[in-house]
């Protein structure tokens, strides 16, 4: 059975979430959670705690900064929580639809510049013990098999971190807060469903970003030709879903979302399926350090 990687999901939405994480393990599949507020990321991160195959990522998602949903009390929280998370996510920004208002952008922003600041000033985590869904990593901040260089956060005395960002409407913005923060030199990132322009994905490939890839995005042309460009060792793939909380998302529907973008994948990029499997599933068992299932 092919291994699959779910790098941007919400199993926290799911009805009954340790059992959706229970039925991925046995369908061959392993994620990581994106969580929309600190509680969530609570929740979830208590909840799956014996889960092996899900990590949880701690998150505050723009759509609830820009709404009010997430205030400073919420912020703080996140504050005090990223000390010791090893993954970020969904946090960004959404410069996109009735929500883009003057307001809500300066709100956004400054919400995800405490955030970047928080994440480099976080101490190192506890040592990694092999439970990945608790968010562990090594002594250096880095899950094991994460052979990529994190020296720059070691001397810091800081932890490296793996970060999940939306950017809709707003990649040139999202990369520039991470230039300025030094966030892609301290941590690794991943940007979800990338919808920026072609100078954008430039820009996000040369300063080391993940991609994570999923049917949604190729459903365009635009993203069916972005997922051609990006570099084999930069992607990854992804679902969302479920999209809304209280949405169920059988097995079978997870694998036949993780299998249809692998195929599309595949045929853009003109590999093997079975090499291409294990070329993403070896870049995010590094990433989560949750080994194959």
């Amino acid at each position: 059975m092919e291994q699959f990687y779910d790098m941007h999901c919400h199993v926290g939405f799911a009805p009954a979430p340790a059992a959706l994480a229970a039925a991925g393990a046995q369908a061959g599949i392993a994620a990581l959670s994106c969580t929309v507020t600190p509680a969530e990321y609570e929740r979830l991160h208590s909840g799956l705690s014996s889960v092996p195959n899900v990590a949880v990522a701690l998150g505050v998602h723009p759509w609830w900064i820009a709404d009010g949903r997430v205030g400073d009390a919420e912020l703080n929280r996140f504050c005090e929580l990223a000390a010791s998370a090893r993954f970020i996510g969904e946090i960004g920004l959404d410069f996109a639809g009735p929500r883009d208002t003057a307001e809500s952008r300066a709100r956004q922003v400054a919400a995800l510049e405490r955030i970047l600041d928080t994440c480099n000033t976080s101490p190192a985590v506890p040592a990694y013990q092999g439970d990945a869904a608790n968010g562990k990593a090594t002594s250096s901040g880095v899950a094991d098999g994460d052979d990529t260089d994190a020296s720059d956060a070691e001397s810091e005395g800081t932890a490296s971190k793996l970060i999940s960002i939306h950017a809709a409407n707003a990649a040139g913005t999202v990369l520039d807060l991470l230039q300025e923060a030094n966030t892609l030199a301290r941590h690794r990132v991943i940007l979800h469903w990338f919808s920026g322009t072609s100078d954008d994905l430039n820009r996000a490939v040369a300063a080391g970003c993940y991609f994570s890839v999923g049917p949604r995005m190729l459903a365009s042309r635009r993203g069916r030709e972005y997922a051609r460009q990006i570099p084999l060792d930069r992607l990854l793939l992804e679902t969302d879903m479920p999209s809304r909380e209280g949405e169920t998302l059988p097995a079978n529907i997870w694998r036949a979302q993780l299998g249809s973008a692998l195929a599309g994948i595949a045929q853009l990029k003109n590999i093997d399926r079975d090499l291409l499997t294990e070329h993403l599933a070896t870049t995010s068992s590094a990433l989560l350090g949750i080994p194959a299932i």
